[in-house]
């Protein structure tokens, strides 16, 4: 079906953050710029008019919604029953959603720290860090947005640090991951694709005596050049997704030369519009193309 001459996008945000932020602006700016009609409102919103009859919902800003996962799987499949165009694809990104999703893409040839994912029972984590050799492990609830529940750990303050884990991991599973120390120097890299294309790349590097970097704990953001061989590396990633995504973002470290990835984002990643002039330019054209398929 041809896309209307007119198409309505709807950005899917959540209650906290109910409107786009800066540099979403420049996204909806360009897409008005190109003739799109653009509204938003909270995935939770009580009138759901503003996705049901929209052509294309984005998923945006909808950080909230590993508090309800349940109800936010429900939703989004209750947009595709009733036949409204997401982005990304319902189907991947509810496989997104769990991060044991790493898993596969390891099985399928990507480097990504050694993990595993455990039931919420200390004497599980000392159990595979002991089998493991580590000393620290990065630990972080399965399904979370925006740095939720990411805690290093010691192997000798399980106990002590336990019910605080518990607490920010609940209900979901505890996903345990290698701590890579390169993340402290070098940073993380993410690489932001539109519909199968590089469109930039964002370098995080955390602050003094911290390893997230997450918005929440104020990283250092610049804009990154990637040299051709770390590029090819970020999109052979992009390549074994299950779909192709409108748009993805695939952060990693760089261990040596060896890309390790971190995450492979297709639900409501930041997508660094602001670091590159003519970003939300081609995230625009990128979505009036997609949904004219």
């Amino acid at each position: 079906m041809p896309a209307p001459s007119s198409p309505v996008i709807a950005l899917a945000l959540c209650t906290d953050w109910p409107d786009p932020t800066i540099s979403e602006i420049r996204y909806v700016e360009a897409l008005r710029d190109q003739g799109a009609t653009v509204r938003w409102a909270p995935w939770t919103a009580d009138d759901q008019s503003v996705f049901r009859t929209a052509d294309l919902v984005v998923l945006r800003g909808t950080w909230d919604y590993h508090r309800r996962l349940d109800a936010y799987c429900g939703w989004l499949r209750d947009l595709a029953v009733a036949g409204v165009r997401v982005a990304n694809p319902v189907g991947l990104v509810e496989w997104n959603l769990d991060k044991a999703y790493l898993d596969e893409l390891a099985t399928g040839g990507i480097r990504t720290p050694g993990q595993a994912v455990l039931p919420l029972d200390p004497l599980a984590l000392a159990a595979l860090m002991d089998e493991r050799g580590w000393q620290e492990a990065v630990v972080k609830p399965t399904a979370g947005a925006s740095g939720h529940g990411v805690r290093l750990v010691a192997r000798g303050d399980i106990d002590a640090l336990w019910p605080e884990i518990a607490e920010s991991v609940a209900p979901h599973r505890l996903l345990v991951q290698e701590f890579i120390g390169a993340v402290r120097t070098s940073g993380q890299i993410s690489f932001i694709f539109f519909d199968g294309i590089f469109s930039h790349a964002a370098q995080l590097i955390p602050r003094a005596g911290e390893f997230r970097i997450n918005s929440a704990f104020q990283p250092e953001k610049r804009a990154y050049i990637p040299a051709s061989g770390e590029l090819a590396q970020a999109s052979s990633v992009l390549e074994k997704l299950p779909e192709r995504p409108l748009y993805a973002r695939i952060d990693g470290i760089f261990d040596g030369p060896d890309f390790v990835l971190l995450e492979a984002e297709v639900n409501e990643p930041g997508l660094f519009l602001d670091l590159d002039p003519q970003a939300a330019m081609r995230f625009a054209a990128a979505s009036l193309a997609w949904l004219a398929r």
